[in-house]
């Protein structure tokens, strides 16, 4: 017997019931107080409704197993506030969620957008393990990875398979997880840091290892973070642009030789500490001048301000770097 295909009779998180019921409207109601307001309709007459319910809930998610006994059309529309991935370990559901449509099986799991409508029919003696998933823990940690705020919702393939591929570890290390409640009870659920650290695995990794609408900037190059104490140089450079600052004074604060701060800033950079401090003044006097009303502060007095003493020089580092002498920025109309 593979471990994807449970014995008949055979139930995940025994220990942990929620609710066993032979009436199809208690058991709606109970699922509901679970999840989300939803109908539940048997079709088949020819075998008798018998649902269970066993939950446990761990830090941020919580693990489900359940099962109907008959076939039943489940409709709950949009979740709205989660996913839930739905593991079936034996029998079969078809699942439609938005325009997507999956038959579910022990080869074949799914996940159910929150955004869009999903209904489902769950045939005869179908049993999954279920996660449930908030949809603010995925979009937080997607949020985290991308660097910025995802601007369309989440939407995963709704088909995951537990056969090949990269999914198919993913749902390994899900039924690993209710194997180790099974086999330790509530006392492994003690361990709250090993908990925490599943379930962050286990969020993260279907970020990273199933389909969805992010997956390609997800997967895309990203420029190293820069060392630390280049990165402090850069602060420091920022937080004192205006004032007499030296090398010298970057690689105290930077904590590294001189030397060790040019080889950071000509690796990473492409330039070294003095320049970069040199091109951020010139940025400073130019968002200075294009923001300024007609008649204030001269070229000369902001060139002053930024540290350049010699204008002529000024004047041909600025032209250099934004392609117009300060004289011409500053001429620049100005519209409200």
């Amino acid at each position: 017997m593979s471990r994807q295909q449970l014995a008949p009779g055979a139930e995940i998180l025994s220990a942990f019931p929620l609710f066993s019921s032979d009436d199809a409207d208690e058991a709606r109601q109970k699922v509901a107080n679970v999840f989300c307001p939803h109908d539940l309709r048997p079709v088949n007459t020819d075998t008798r409704f018998s649902s269970r319910h066993n939950l446990v809930r761990l830090g941020e998610t919580a693990l489900n197993y359940l099962t109907y006994g008959t076939d039943v059309d489940i409709l709950p529309g949009c979740l709205e506030s989660f996913y839930l991935v739905q593991v079936p370990v034996a029998s079969t559901a078809q699942i439609r969620c938005g325009n997507q449509e999956v038959l579910s099986s022990p080869a074949t799991a799914s996940i159910l957008n929150p955004h869009e409508p999903t209904r489902m029919r769950w045939k005869h003696d179908n049993r999954q393990l279920m996660l449930w998933l908030p949809r603010a823990s995925l979009e937080r940690r997607l949020t985290e990875h991308l660097g910025d705020e995802p601007h369309e919702p989440l939407s995963f393939d709704i088909g995951l398979s537990q056969t090949e591929g990269l999914t198919a570890s993913w749902c390994r290390m899900l039924r690993d997880l209710a194997d180790n409640v099974d086999q330790c009870g509530a006392d492994w659920l003690n361990f709250r840091p090993t908990v925490a650290a599943m379930e962050d695995c286990l969020i993260r990794g279907l970020l990273q290892l199933h389909r969805h609408n992010y997956s390609d900037r997800l997967h895309q190059p990203q420029q190293a973070a820069l060392p630390r104490h280049v990165q402090r140089a850069i602060d420091y450079i920022h937080a004192h642009v205006e004032d007499a600052i030296t090398v010298g004074d970057m690689a105290r604060v930077a904590c590294v030789s001189v030397r060790a701060l040019e080889e950071g800033f000509r690796k990473h950079c492409d330039s070294t500490p003095l320049v970069y401090l040199r091109d951020t003044r010139l940025d400073c006097v130019r968002k200075a001048l294009l923001s300024a009303a007609p008649g204030s502060d001269k070229v000369a007095v902001l060139a002053h301000r930024y540290g350049f003493a010699h204008l002529g020089r000024f004047s041909a580092y600025y032209k250099n770097r934004f392609g117009e002498s300060p004289s011409q920025t500053a001429a620049r109309p100005r519209y409200n």
